[in-house]
């Protein structure tokens, strides 16, 4: 169904405590793809019921109650779309709208062509109660209809109305029935439905040429449904060439209202206001084999028809028939080779008009072709010209084609909006990765920047700790090893040190070859920036033991340094913006890393002194080492931390450590002497083994 039932369960939901957040939960819960309430929609039954028992379940309200205040609030919609003049222009009382809401509905099928059409039928009972049947397919919806006739009621007409579901669509049933108990004002006044004495001044009588020219669709039948008169254009679409006679119930079948059957007792006591859509049996049809015979049944035969004043009936020998010899001159080839092909695919004639009772025992229709479309033209055989230029026909064929184009176009303007708006979601989204993949590899501010066009200029930072850190013996393993698993070690290697750079709130700068530079200190400012980077660099050593050297299965080493210092600081470059440090810090520290030990942690005199007076770090006085460009540089070596005593300290190992050895006994706080020459002899052994191993190769 279209989303006139969704409208009016989303406006419900909407006066609901929290009704915000419902909504939401709703939306994700049902799992419509786009808008959940669009009026113009066509929604799945299974989409409906998923939308009902959602709402149900979330609200704790049965789903009769939910569809009742579905329908209750159903008018919101209508009156947002546009459609609540047409509820107006239907009737000044609430029974008049009732009364011509199939007119309406059918109006909609242009609009909405997927709509199953359902059926009012008001009467005033003996009560002054107002009864309601509601034809509906299917199941219908009795419970959303309850809430929409109140809405209708009191919104359009003020009117407090009590519904009671009288009766209940049985299996083989066609209609519900609603009991309403409203005052004397839903109904229309006693003046307006007798104008006995308005109906005398009229007095024209009509000859049969007049009829046919203003009603060649009509038909006419007796007492016993035996045609005795017809219009011209509606007697050329019958096989026969003259079906005055014929059964008219065996030609016509009346679609609304619904479950009318064609009976002259039935037809007798319709109220002349309601109208009558009637369709002429497919068997009944003009085709392709008698093609000949419609063109020459549009034009040659003349209404035999009564006199709508005085009832006589005229006698068919009065038609005048021209020869088919005189017809087949007025006609090209070529229209009779469209009427030909527009026989061929004659389904049915659909006509929309109304039933009067002529004279006792006589009933006559009348009423034009329903078209809304130029292919329903082309389908039924019908042009222009054969409507009558009175009838409402013509303004129905173009309205309804004006509105299918209208609705053609809201759909696919909705359909655009939807496609635009998924677009944005996925702009958004890739927005977000690009702004990811930016701050991952600049800081935050500089991205930000760069996001708005702009180039920050370079800066100067007084106080920055820069890290080193670079894999031992990486030359070595990229002369033995694929370059495929070189790098698979290393990216597992950056990777964890990604995550640990990003938990003590460092900055990558970048990564070369094997070599992984940290900064603390910019473009942010941090007072502790040495301490952070103490505790960086600590969980690198510790978490490189995590990787192993495809050379010899064995746990990599990393050799780091650390210095601290000023520098300068900027992006370099639009194209591929980098993230720049320069000055004699950043050359030191690498410096500083290259003539580090692996395993180990060297740090610089300067970086010492960065350190807070009272802090938990353990180091020690590596003594003096050959820098170059610079000589007799004093280092040190970050063992650990007292609050981390159950991490191994962050030892060399290497052998060249005499002149720290007698350091390490003395500074070290939470290892004994005892411990800490067994573990300056394990190194110096192993350092020997390796080495006499490589002197027997």
């Amino acid at each position: 169904m279209y989303g006139v039932l969704h409208k009016g369960l989303t406006t419900w939901l909407l006066t609901l405590d929290e009704s915000g957040e419902l909504l939401q939960r709703v939306e994700d819960e049902v799992g419509i793809e786009g808008t959940i309430d669009d009026f113009f929609r066509y929604y799945t039954t299974q989409q409906t019921e998923k939308f009902l028992q959602v709402s149900s379940k979330l609200t704790n309200t049965p789903i009769a109650t939910c569809m009742m205040n579905a329908g209750i609030h159903f008018l919101d919609g209508v009156l947002e779309s546009g459609y609540g003049h047409m509820l107006k222009a239907l009737g000044d009382t609430f029974f008049d709208l009732l009364d011509n809401l199939d007119s309406l509905h059918e109006s909609f099928v242009p609009s909405f062509p997927e709509m199953k059409i359902s059926s009012f039928r008001p009467r005033r009972g003996d009560d002054g109660t107002m009864i309601v049947a509601y034809f509906s397919e299917g199941k219908g919806l009795p419970e959303f209809t309850m809430g929409a006739l109140k809405a209708c009621a009191l919104h359009l007409f003020g009117l407090e109305v009590d519904v009671r579901h009288t009766m209940k669509k049985k299996k083989d049933g066609n209609h519900d029935e609603f009991r309403l108990f409203v005052d004397a004002s839903a109904f229309p006044s006693a003046d307006a439905l007798d104008n006995v004495g308005l109906k005398e001044l009229c007095t024209i009588d009509m000859s049969k040429d007049i009829v046919n020219n203003l009603l060649p669709w009509h038909f006419a039948f007796d007492s016993d449904l035996k045609l005795v008169s017809i219009g011209h254009e509606l007697s050329g679409r019958l096989h026969a060439e003259n079906p005055i006679g014929m059964d008219a119930s065996e030609i016509f079948t009346i679609v609304r209202p619904v479950a009318f059957h064609f009976d002259y007792e039935t037809l007798s006591q319709l109220d002349e206001t309601v109208g009558m859509t009637i369709v002429i049996k497919s068997k009944f049809l003009v085709t392709r084999s008698t093609s000949s015979a419609l063109s020459n049944a549009l034009n040659t035969i003349q209404s035999q028809s009564l006199s709508l004043a005085d009832g006589s009936r005229r006698d068919s020998s009065a038609s005048l028939t021209p020869s088919v010899a005189s017809f087949s001159s007025a006609f090209s080839d070529a229209d009779m080779k469209k009427n030909a092909e527009l026989a061929k695919k004659l389904k049915n004639i659909k006509l929309h008009g109304q039933v009067v009772q002529l004279h006792d025992g006589v009933i006559g229709f009348f009423g034009t072709p329903t078209l809304r479309s130029f292919e329903e033209m082309e389908m039924q055989g019908v042009e222009l010209r054969q409507m009558p230029l009175h009838s409402h026909a013509r303004d129905v064929l173009f309205g309804s084609m004006f509105l299918s184009s209208s609705a053609q176009n809201s759909v696919l303007v909705d359909k655009k909006l939807a496609d635009l708006d998924t677009t944005m979601i996925e702009v958004e989204e890739k927005k977000t990765q690009i702004d990811s993949l930016l701050h991952s590899i600049l800081p935050p501010v500089v991205a930000n920047s760069l996001a708005l066009g702009d180039i920050p200029p370079a800066e100067r930072y007084e106080n920055v700790t820069v890290l080193f850190a670079s894999v031992y013996n990486f030359s070595l393993i990229t002369s033995e090893i694929p370059a495929a698993q070189v790098m698979g070690m290393l990216h597992e290697l950056f990777v964890k040190f990604d995550d640990l750079t990003e938990k003590h709130g460092c900055y990558k700068v970048e990564t070369n070859g094997d070599a992984y530079v940290v900064a603390c200190g910019c473009p942010e400012e941090h007072p502790d920036h040495a301490e952070r980077m103490a505790y960086l660099a600590i969980d690198m050593i510790q978490i490189a033991k995590e990787v192993t050297s495809p050379l010899d299965g064995e746990p990599i080493h990393v050799i780091i340094g650390m210095h601290t210092g000023s520098l300068m600081a900027g992006v370099v470059g639009r194209a591929r913006p980098r993230y720049c440090l320069f000055g004699d810090t950043v050359n030191f520290t690498e410096q500083l890393a290259r003539a580090g030990l692996p395993g180990a942690i060297q740090t610089s005199y300067r970086y010492v002194q960065a350190l807070p007076e009272e802090h938990p770090l353990r180091i020690v006085a590596r003594g003096h080492i050959n820098i170059e460009g610079k000589s007799n540089v004093k280092a040190f070596l970050l063992l650990g931390s007292t609050y981390d005593e159950d991490i191994e300290a962050a030892l060399p190992e290497q052998t060249l450590m005499s002149d720290i050895a007698p350091r390490l006994v003395d500074m070290t706080i939470s290892t004994s002497e005892r411990e800490l020459e067994d573990r300056v002899a394990t190194i110096l052994a192993s350092r020997g083994q390796r080495l006499a191993k490589k002197q027997l190769l």
